[in-house]
């Protein structure tokens, strides 16, 4: 069996699918259908039930070739909350592990609206955070100016 260590992961195993061989006294090892072998990585991961550790957040948010910066933008958090997921520094909130493993299922299977909705908050949380309120007393009763 192949520990396949290059996928940032530290529980994948491989039964075959993969050759070894010795080149210039160095054993190299070649994988048959790196993107399939991928995708059955991540189908795994999304399938499982318990929470997604660090490098399980990581290896989806690679899959989907998504940057720090922009999975924080669909999540609305910072670049910085995504990075200190992926280092182990805080907590994944579930809805986040449950956000992006159907990110990852709509990417594959084209079946679900997530991203859309995820951009459609992110939107609407930052307008809103930058909205302000400005009001004026008329005739004994408060109203919005504007």
């Amino acid at each position: 069996m192949y520990h396949y260590t290059e996928s940032g992961l530290p529980n994948v195993f491989l039964k075959n699918g993969y050759t070894a061989a010795i080149i210039g006294g160095e054993e190299c090892t070649s994988i048959e259908d790196i993107d399939g072998l991928h995708q059955a990585i991540a189908e795994s991961i999304i399938a499982n039930k318990k929470s997604l550790s660090k490098s399980e957040f990581k290896f989806l948010r690679v899959e989907l070739n998504l940057s720090q910066k922009v999975l924080g933008k669909r999540f609305g958090v910072s670049e910085q909350t995504i990075a200190r997921y992926e280092k182990g520094q805080s907590v994944i909130p579930r809805t986040t592990d449950a956000a992006l493993r159907s990110l990852y299922a709509e990417s594959r299977y084209k079946n679900n609206p997530v991203s859309y909705f995820l951009d459609l908050l992110a939107d609407a949380e930052a307008r809103q955070a930058e909205e302000k309120i400005l009001l004026q007393e008329i005739h004994n009763h408060w109203e919005r100016v504007g």
